[in-house]
C-alpha cells in the first residue's frame, strides 16, 4: 500500500495559491534561548527505505512522502537544548517524567509533547533525520558502544551507588558540540546524546509520558519513533528532557484615531 499512497499523493499534489497582498501576521515571541517551531505536523508519514540493516532503515529516498491524518498545528518556543539549556553543558539525565515537569514548570515552561518534538526534528521538509535524508554516524551522538549496566546499582537506594554507575555509563556530549546535530529551526541534538520526556500526543500509548530521539548508543534512531514503554516514575542513566514554552504575541500599538476634520475659514459677508 506504501507506493500507490506516495504516487497518488505526487501526483495529486495541489496548485500554488496565488499570492496575495494580505500583511503578514506579527511574528511570534520567544524567550531568549528557545527557538520558534512553527508547521503542520502529521501523524503518520511513510517514507521509501533505500538502506535496510538489521531491521532498522538507514536511508530513505528523498521526495518520497504520503503525510496521513491527523494533521495537527504546531506553534511553540522549544528550548535549543537539552536541560539545563546551556550551550556547552552536559544534559542533566536520571530524570522522572515528573522531575522534567516540575523543572520546566520552574523556570516558567511545560514539557514538550510528542508531536511538537517531531515537527521541530523534521522540519518543514520533514526530513527522518534533522540533518536530512541519510544517517551519518559522525553528524549526531548516537554511535557509541554500548556499556553493559548493573540493574541493581542503578536501583539502589543509596543515592552515591547510583551516581557512581550512572557516570561509568554516561557518554552524553556538551549541548551543541556538534554542529550538524541541528534542525531548520535551530533546535539542537534532538537526535542522540540523551533520551528526551516528552508529554504523550498519540492515543494508543499507555502512558502520558513518552521518550523520543534515542541517546548515545543508539544509531538507528531518528525523528520518529517514539519509546512508550516507561510510566511517569521511571528513571534511567541516559534520560533527559528540554521545555517548551507557548509563544507569546507581540503587542501591537493601536492605530492613531484620525484626527477631526478643520471646518474650512469662513469670510463674512460685507454688510450691506
Amino acid at each position: 500500500m506504501l507506493l500507490p499512497t506516495l504516487l497518488a499523493q505526487l501526483f495529486a499534489a495541489p496548485q500554488a495559491a496565488p499570492a496575495t497582498s494580505q500583511a503578514a501576521p506579527p511574528a511570534a515571541v520567544c524567550p531568549s534561548g528557545t527557538r520558534l517551531v512553527s508547521g503542520i505536523h502529521y501523524e503518520n508519514v511513510q517514507r521509501l527505505c533505500t538502506t535496510r540493516q538489521k531491521g532498522h532503515c538507514y536511508s530513505f529516498l528523498p521526495g518520497m512522502l504520503a503525510l496521513e491524518p491527523v494533521a495537527t498545528p504546531v506553534h511553540v518556543c522549544m528550548d535549543e537544548h537539552e536541560w539545563p539549556n546551556r550551550e556547552g553543558k552536559r544534559p542533566d539525565v536520571m530524570m522522572r517524567f515528573v522531575e522534567a515537569e516540575k523543572k520546566c514548570a520552574s523556570v516558567g515552561k511545560r514539557l514538550c509533547t510528542e508531536f511538537e518534538w517531531e515537527l521541530a526534528c523534521e522540519g518543514p521538509e520533514t526530513t527522518p533525520w534533522p540533518y536530512g535524508h541519510t544517517f551519518d554516524p559522525n553528524a549526531c551522538n548516537s554511535s557509541k558502544d554500548f556499556i553493559p549496566y548493573d540493574e541493581g546499582k542503578l536501583n539502589a537506594d543509596e543515592r552515591r551507588v547510583r551516581e557512581v554507575e550512572t557516570w561509568r555509563l554516561y557518554q552524553g556530549e556538551p549541548s551543541g558540540s556538534r554542529p550538524r546535530c541541528a534542525s531548520s529551526f535551530g533546535v539542537k541534538d534532538l537526535v542522540g546524546n540523551v533520551e528526551e520526556w516528552v508529554r504523550t500526543s498519540r492515543k494508543e500509548w499507555q502512558y502520558r509520558s513518552s521518550l523520543k530521539g534515542g541517546f548515545w548508543a543508539k544509531p538507528w534512531a531518528h525523528c520518529r519513533g517514539t519509546n512508550d514503554s516507561h510510566g511517569p516514575m521511571f528513571r534511567y542513566y541516559e534520560i533527559g528532557f528540554r521545555c517548551c514554552k507557548d509563544p507569546e504575541e507581540p503587542v501591537t500599538a493601536p492605530e492613531p484615531a484620525p484626527a477631526p476634520a478643520t471646518p474650512p475659514e469662513m469670510t463674512p459677508s460685507p454688510s450691506p
